[in-house]
């Protein structure tokens, strides 16, 4: 999906913590509908049986008592007084209906009861201390539990008329505390988001940082099979995985330090007959034939060192050391300049680049000297970011089809079908280059020239 991070990190975070914070959300609206209904509940029920209280007490006392009846019940939070009419009703007040079906069915007889929400703004000189003043709107569903929930503004009203004809009035305001347990629950709810966002955190970079190792572990073992191993430490499936890089790892090794000794050989055998071949070629009386046998022999000879330095591949005990890359080209400018061949370098100041110099120096003479054979000149220029070193060796030939470029790097490929010595080459300079650039961790690409003419031979070395 697109919308997911690329890295396994951030995707195992975006999943946990999606589904842990969705999770607390759905299980916190469903704490705040229930709660919410149970608290609206016992508040009310608690709020209608002390007015059913003090009207059952009003109406046995004589009149003259109910005055003092009224004083004592008679508090900033819970306000009771006695009228001969009822309070006008405001226009924005609300009936809730839950509310006066209890009333009325603890005060049985009393049909004129009226319970009504009021924003405390309305009251006039008859506020409590306390209440507030800013109002609520209406909604338009109708009254309900759920509805006296999102009252906090507002004052709660009842009047009961009684047998005498006179009117009780009761009026508190919707208390702060009965509802300050929402803004409690969303800073617990944020709160527990950040935790279970760190605790992710961490908990994934446990699980993912062996990866990482790995993948470090891997590219390194391409540039340099002589890394140190991997730690076998952690949990079982990261033990095992440790070990099957570290066998890989050793098994490489034994086989490239096998290979070697055989190629040794080789070459040491190969050589001890063309050395004979050429002694007896010497002897021969017939100068043509002579000179025929002796080029055979040289083209023997060199296709032996250019297969032996292409099995070898980049393989060097070479130590990487800070190279000037604009001294080197220099250096190989010079030499081939030397022998008449036509090389043109861009100045440009680089920092020193961490390498292998004799592999590299290989490398950009094989790329050099088929830029002069195949276009009759090279042009050196380099590029460079932060992150890498690019060396852009480019020719005035022909060039090779886009279809055909990546065919070349194969052994023994070459941009022509002949074998002569007037084209030279034997097909591997291309192939042993890319395995030097890809021993530094880099890689080597052909394309079009800048004009569309010719060829280049691009070679990237990251910057560590």
């Amino acid at each position: 999906m697109r919308l997911l991070p690329r890295s396994l990190f951030w995707r195992m975070m975006f999943v946990l913590v999606l589904g842990l914070v969705l999770a607390q959300i759905i299980g916190s609206v469903i704490l705040l509908r229930d709660r919410g209904d149970v608290l609206q509940h016992n508040l009310g029920l608690h709020l209608i049986n002390r007015i059913t209280a003090v009207v059952q007490l009003i109406e046995q006392a004589r009149p003259e008592q109910r005055k003092g009846i009224i004083q004592i019940f008679d508090t900033p939070e819970f306000r009771v007084s006695l009228s001969d009419r009822p309070r006008p009703q405001e226009e924005n007040a609300i009936s809730p209906r839950p509310l006066v079906a209890m009333l009325r069915r603890n005060l049985p007889g009393h049909e004129r009861v009226v319970v009504s929400i009021i924003p405390m703004e309305s009251q006039g000189d008859h506020r409590a201390p306390g209440w507030r003043d800013r109002p609520q709107r209406r909604s338009k569903r109708g009254p309900g539990s759920r509805e006296l929930m999102r009252m906090s503004h507002m004052g709660f009203q009842a009047q009961v008329q009684i047998p005498s004809g006179q009117w009780v009035v009761f009026q508190r305001p919707v208390p702060e505390d009965a509802f300050s347990w929402r803004s409690q629950v969303s800073k617990y709810l944020a709160i527990l988001v950040l935790s279970i966002a760190l605790i992710s955190y961490i908990a994934v970079r446990f699980v993912t940082r062996p990866l990482g190792l790995l993948a470090n572990a891997a590219d390194d073992l391409g540039r340099n099979i002589n890394t140190p191993p991997l730690d076998e430490a952690g949990p079982a499936e990261v033990r095992r995985a440790a070990q099957a890089f570290n066998n890989m790892q050793r098994r490489l090794r034994r086989y490239i330090e096998d290979r070697g000794e055989i190629l040794a050989a080789v070459s040491h055998d190969l050589k001890t007959p063309i050395t004979r071949l050429r002694l007896r070629t010497e002897m021969l009386e017939q100068e043509k034939l002579q000179a025929k046998f002796s080029q055979d022999l040289d083209d023997m000879e060199q296709m032996v060192h250019a297969t032996l330095d292409f099995m070898r591949g980049a393989e060097s005990s070479e130590t990487p050391v800070p190279i000037d890359i604009m001294a080197l080209l220099e250096a190989l400018q010079e030499d081939m300049q030397g022998m008449g061949q036509k090389v043109e370098l861009e100045p440009a100041e680089l920092e020193p680049f961490v390498g292998r110099p004799l592999l590299l120096k290989r490398c950009l003479i094989n790329l050099m000297e088929n830029a002069v054979r195949y276009g009759s000149q090279a042009a050196v220029r380099l590029e460079q970011t932060a992150e890498q070193l690019q060396i852009v060796i480019a020719d005035r030939g022909p060039g090779i089809p886009e279809s055909e470029r990546e065919r070349v790097f194969r052994p023994f490929v070459r941009g022509e079908d002949s074998r002569s010595r007037a084209t030279g080459g034997t097909g591997l300079g291309l192939s042993i280059a890319r395995n030097i650039a890809r021993a530094h961790g880099g890689e080597l690409i052909l394309r079009s020239g800048r004009d569309g003419v010719g060829l280049e031979a691009v070679v990237s070395l990251p910057r560590k």
